[in-house]
């Protein structure tokens, strides 16, 4: 009877503890998401239209992400990929931009994440195809494409320009694509970048062509090669006086001859003159050699400044002598005199090293080039740039 008693007792407690395990169980609330480890995309890599993964530990499959703007862009609640132990994959909107605060819902309750979401500034075109042949000025190209919009612009830049200095075009949509007229300032290879606000995409490469002849680039184009889209022009007016010296007969470097030598050749030499303006006292700060003038010339046409000329090289003053009646026919004509290249003699070649190369402009057609003493003599200067 006492072991009866017993058993009973036992039951009754079991019992009355699973009741207070149900009633926790039916007390217990649900937790706000904990989320450890949390590290956004990239920005540069969150782009719309495309899915990025939010790393992280305590996501779940049932979570919803609100993203709230902080750049007066419109609020989105993207699309959930994939939930993983390390993290979350979601659609990023094609329209969205800018800064946003992220919350993570689960069963009603919100977690913010402690860092913001950054979607770059961009527009998305699907199915892009670019123009593969070279363009002029002044007319139009065709780029296919989905995404377009109107009241797009194209904006056209180029490492040929000055800093800071782009082309602007209209951009007029036709069917699943645009045409654009290249503006008349553009030259050589562009980049080509789709704004629509403060959003931008870009789009590929547009190689524009010019013409021996042609007024651009702060001067006259003398030479062209790889169809037009890369070249040389000449400045309209001569540097200096026309009795220069070239600069103090110590080697400066390892200067070249060939065409697109000339700036490589300035900067080099320009780099010498800070160490020989303190060396020689012929020669102080005051007193510029050739390449230091040309490397201090600008010109602004149109409001633009152009500063990056240079002295040429042997060869590219051979050819701004096979053009000099083209630029005396655009008013830009070089007064009879030697002029100095920016090469130096070198002893492999029989110039000797305290000389520097220059073309005779006296004569009318027969090309005369040689190497003369760089202080000895006294000539013109004639500055040029490229693109």
């Amino acid at each position: 009877m006492r072991k009866l008693n017993f058993m009973l007792l036992f039951s009754f407690f079991a019992l009355a503890t699973a009741g207070c395990d149900d009633e926790n169980e039916q007390k217990a609330e649900p937790v706000a998401p904990i989320l450890k480890d949390v590290v956004m995309p990239a920005e540069s890599s969150t782009i719309p239209g495309t899915t990025v993964t939010i790393s992280g530990k305590g996501f779940d499959t049932g979570d919803k992400l609100y993203c709230t703007s902080l750049s007066q862009e419109k609020d989105f609640e993207p699309q959930v990929i994939e939930v993983t132990d390390y993290g979350i994959s979601i659609v990023i909107p094609s329209d969205a931009a800018g800064t946003y605060e992220v919350d993570v819902e689960r069963a009603g309750l919100v977690s913010t994440l402690p860092d913001y979401l950054k979607v770059a500034y961009v527009i998305a075109i699907d199915d892009l195809v670019m123009p593969t042949d070279h363009a002029a000025r002044g007319t139009k190209i065709r780029i296919g494409g989905k995404g377009f919009e109107a009241g797009d612009k194209a904006v056209f830049t180029s490492d040929a320009y000055p800093s800071g200095v782009s082309h602007t075009a209209d951009v007029a949509l036709i069917g699943e694509g645009v045409e654009i007229v290249v503006p008349e300032e553009c030259y050589g290879v562009n980049t080509l970048t789709l704004t629509r606000g403060n959003r931008q995409g870009r789009l590929g490469e547009v190689s524009v062509a010019v013409a021996v002849g042609d007024e651009i680039g702060g001067g006259i184009v003398y030479y062209v090669s790889d169809g037009g889209i890369h070249g040389l022009i000449a400045k309209r007016s001569n540097t200096g006086s026309a009795t220069e010296q070239w600069g103090p007969t110590s080697r400066h470097g390892e200067t070249r001859k060939d065409i697109y030598a000339g700036k490589e050749n300035t900067r080099i030499c320009v780099e010498a003159m800070k160490n020989f303006h303190q060396q020689f006292e012929t020669w102080p700060s005051s007193k510029k050699s050739a390449a230091e003038q040309c490397d201090a010339e600008t010109e602004t046409v149109d409001g633009i400044v152009y500063d990056d000329w240079f002295l040429p090289s042997q060869q590219e003053l051979v050819q701004l002598f096979y053009q000099k009646n083209m630029l005396a026919e655009k008013g830009a004509g070089l007064a009879a005199n030697n002029y100095w290249s920016s090469s130096e003699g070198d002893a492999d070649d029989s110039a000797p090293i305290w000389s520097a190369y220059y073309v005779n402009f006296y004569e009318a057609e027969n090309l005369v080039t040689a190497a003369s003493d760089k202080e000895g003599w006294a000539i013109g200067i004639r500055a040029i740039r490229q693109f």
